[in-house]
């Protein structure tokens, strides 16, 4: 995405899950009183670089938009700028307050506006809906069968969730859902790992956002618990001075989301203080940076 499309998505997204790199010393105190936390030089470091470096995404799900409005008529630009926002604010706190009548709302809407062509998104919204499906079996007849007018990229994410959710006919539903030309996609899918646990968090940024919209589904700790260890793989790595190992990025990024992400919702800064009170060094500075906010108060 570049700098145009960052900004630009800055005004519709109400979701914060940021990818960027953080700067923590090598080698910090071991203990700190955390009512000097938030005063501390150190800190006060990596705070700084934590908001310097942020950029807003769901780019988990709807970051590389056609948001121009002179892409599409003025009415369609306007639909948008309604629906998309209304719908991302469901995904985040859908766990918070279940109501299966918006699932198929956001499938339509985001498969209408093209969020979906990117398969990265394709995967991180099938995760929610798998998530949503593990849950509540109820929930299948928002989504499944699907309408005829969903288009190909949608009902390519139903497939992924499908499988995702290890549903009892999952080789039925997914042979209606692709076309004969999605022959590779489907290989594809028989060969991924289900359900989304199985998924390696340090493999990629794409799974890492999988994970926090799969928690966004349920609320489960078990993918809130995994981001966070991802998160504290960081702190070991730049302690050992190796920003250039593979999952590097990966684990920066998973504590950017954290930072980001704690203010919101209350149970992630609950996780985290859980996690702060049997950790000490540089994972516990790095959980401090991520609770800057409750810290201070």
């Amino acid at each position: 995405m570049n700098s145009l499309h960052a900004r630009t998505a800055l005004r519709y997204i109400p979701v914060m899950l940021s990818s960027f790199f953080l700067t923590l010393p090598r080698n910090p105190p071991l203990f700190l009183n955390t009512a000097a936390i938030a005063y501390n030089r150190i800190t006060r470091r990596i705070l700084h670089t934590l908001r310097k470096l942020t950029f807003s995404c769901v780019a988990v799900l709807i970051a590389v938009l056609p948001l121009q409005s002179h892409d599409r008529p003025a009415d369609a630009a306007v639909a948008f700028s309604k629906a998309v926002p209304h719908y991302a604010r469901d995904v985040e706190f859908y766990y918070q307050k279940p109501h299966q009548e918006v699932l198929a709302g956001i499938l339509r809407t985001f498969d209408a506006q093209g969020v979906l062509t990117d398969t990265r998104k394709q995967l991180a919204l099938a995760a929610f809906f798998a998530q949503v499906l593990r849950m509540d079996a109820t929930t299948r007849q928002r989504l499944l069968p699907p309408p005829d007018s969903l288009g190909r990229n949608g009902r390519r994410t139903l497939a992924w969730a499908v499988h995702l959710a290890q549903l009892a006919d999952e080789n039925e539903l997914i042979g209606r859902l692709l076309s004969p030309e999605d022959t590779l996609l489907r290989d594809q899918i028989a060969r991924s790992p289900a359900p989304l646990a199985a998924w390696d968090i340090r493999s990629e940024q794409t799974v890492l956002h999988m994970y926090w919209m799969a928690f966004f589904a349920s609320g489960d700790t078990a993918f809130l618990d995994s981001i966070i260890n991802t998160a504290l793989q960081y702190a070991h790595l730049k302690a050992a001075g190796m920003q250039h190992a593979r999952i590097f990025a990966v684990c920066t990024a998973a504590a950017a989301s954290l930072y980001e992400l704690a203010p919101r919702h209350p149970a992630v800064t609950s996780r985290l203080t859980h996690f702060l009170a049997r950790h000490s060094g540089p994972e516990a500075e790095t959980l401090r940076a991520m609770l800057h906010k409750q810290i201070k108060q």
